[in-house]
């Protein structure tokens, strides 16, 4: 618990850091390009009043004001101001650059779509402006005053080098120690041989009493069979992880090392979906869940007098699923089975063994003849578009696992948690209830760790064709 505090407290000092020396110069290079390009486009007559369909009339200042809030939550959105060492100690131009164009880009579109009587000079003027701005105040302040900062020790991030011998260490130590502009310091070192509990506890010590703040593992340790779990560990301890890589196959093919601007080691995605991310993914479930539910209203209704007629009610099928951080949710499915199926359970075959967490059999007895039809191309979980649109599923996401699937899960697989389920997703594309649970889990892994929207897309256009292919439909 001491060490968790400390870290707490060594964070807050850098998040307090972070916003000093870049979030603050940032909103203040924004504002001076605002304040040049205002007044260069209107030197002698001032424009209070900017016309932007179907908003009317607004006030020219308020809608700069607007557009330096966005440039800054984008910028927010991009990790340009995250509490870690390479958002201080490394002056990484295309943090900035990539969220700036992206933005005006879309300011572009939207002026396009709304007819807004915006100033092409001063949108240009100030883009421009706000970039040359940010990158000068960055340069300036990592030259005259990070550099400076860290070449005296006052600025530093306390590492523990973790190696399979002592000369590799000891040859690492020496690199670091010449290589001191990096801003890192070594705290603490630890041979080892094996990662094992007996090791993990001496590990563990060590994080409690000293500072440590970062690790950085050395080549070598990766041929450990255990290497992937202990990443796995570290990143529950909230400790980022540095890598110096030997190519050893022993990390699980979901996770991927980055390389770091700026610094030569390599590091592990957290998995996580960004904020922004997680924001736009929300907002395009929210629109595709709620277009998809009035298209397809006829269809719904279709299947819901099918089964009155044919089995009667009720129509829907509720069971409780396991959705993100373990929260549990009702998720609707159209009813495919006889009503007692439950009670029946215990006469079926399961494919994957009686004790098997996972229930699946091809050929059970319990589906009716409209509910094959249905499973057959999956027209049992359209209702699922109603738990997306409550926000309890992703359109894209892991497959929903039940409470029994989760009360067996190790800490290996509880990361397929740290997102929301999908109505579909790498599963589903991938062969569905032909996948045995390893390779289920895999896919959702690899999913959590390397997420994208480009990628929801493809998984979303590859959908329909797993469909109709009807393989792993039952």
């Amino acid at each position: 618990m001491q060490s968790l505090n400390n870290r707490i407290s060594r964070r807050a000092k850098k998040l307090f850091l972070v916003v000093l020396l870049k979030l603050i110069p940032d909103i203040f290079s924004l504002i001076l390009a605002a304040f040049i390009a205002y007044n260069y486009r209107f030197e002698n007559n001032r424009k209070d009043q900017l016309k932007i369909s179907p908003f009317g009339n607004l006030n020219y200042q308020f809608v700069i004001f607007a557009l330096i809030c966005l440039w800054v939550i984008m910028l927010f959105g991009y990790n340009n101001y995250q509490a870690r060492h390479n958002s201080i100690f490394i002056n990484n131009f295309r943090t900035v650059l990539r969220p700036s164009i992206t933005l005006f880009l879309g300011l572009g579109f939207f002026s396009y779509l709304t007819k807004a009587e915006f100033s092409r000079s001063i949108f240009i003027w100030f883009f421009l402006g706000g970039i040359i701005l940010i990158a000068l105040a960055r340069y300036l302040i990592h030259i005259f005053l990070i550099k400076k900062l860290v070449s005296t020790k006052k600025i530093f991030t306390g590492v523990l080098l973790i190696g399979p011998n002592q000369n590799n260490l000891n040859s690492y130590t020496d690199w670091l120690m010449e290589n001191n502009s990096l801003g890192y310091k070594i705290i603490s070192r630890s041979v080892c041989t094996k990662i094992d509990l007996e090791w993990i506890e001496r590990f563990e010590n060590l994080v409690e009493d000293r500072k440590v703040e970062e690790v950085i593992l050395l080549p070598g340790i990766d041929s450990d069979i255990n290497f992937s779990k202990f990443v796995h560990y570290l990143q529950d301890l909230n400790l980022p992880i540095n890598w110096i890589p030997n190519d050893t196959g022993n990390l699980g093919y979901w996770q991927i090392p980055h390389p770091q601007e700026g610094i030569p080691f390599l590091t592990f995605k957290e998995p996580k979906i960004p904020f922004l991310g997680a924001f736009f993914k929300r907002v395009f479930d929210l629109i595709f869940s709620f277009l998809f539910l009035i298209i397809f209203s006829p269809i719904f209704l279709i299947i819901a007098t099918a089964i009155i007629s044919k089995e009667g009610r009720p129509i829907f099928f509720v069971q409780l699923r396991v959705g993100k951080n373990g929260r549990s949710f009702k998720m609707l499915k159209f009813r495919t089975m006889v009503k007692n199926a439950e009670v029946l359970l215990k006469d079926v075959d399961n494919k994957h063994g009686r004790d098997h967490i996972l229930f699946k059999n091809n050929d059970d007895p319990r589906v009716t003849n409209i509910g094959k039809l249905l499973r057959r191309y999956s027209l049992d979980e359209l209702p699922q578009f109603m738990n997306s649109f409550l926000g309890n599923i992703s359109i894209v996401g892991p497959r929903p696992a039940l409470p029994r699937e989760t009360a067996a899960y190790s800490s290996l697989y509880e990361r397929r948690l740290l997102v929301k389920p999908g109505i579909t997703g790498p599963w589903q594309i991938s062969g569905r209830s032909d996948l045995d649970l390893k390779t289920s889990v895999a896919l959702d892994l690899n999913y959590v760790t390397n997420w994208s929207f480009s990628r929801d897309l493809l998984i979303i256009l590859s959908t329909p064709a797993a469909i109709f292919r009807k393989k792993g439909a039952y």
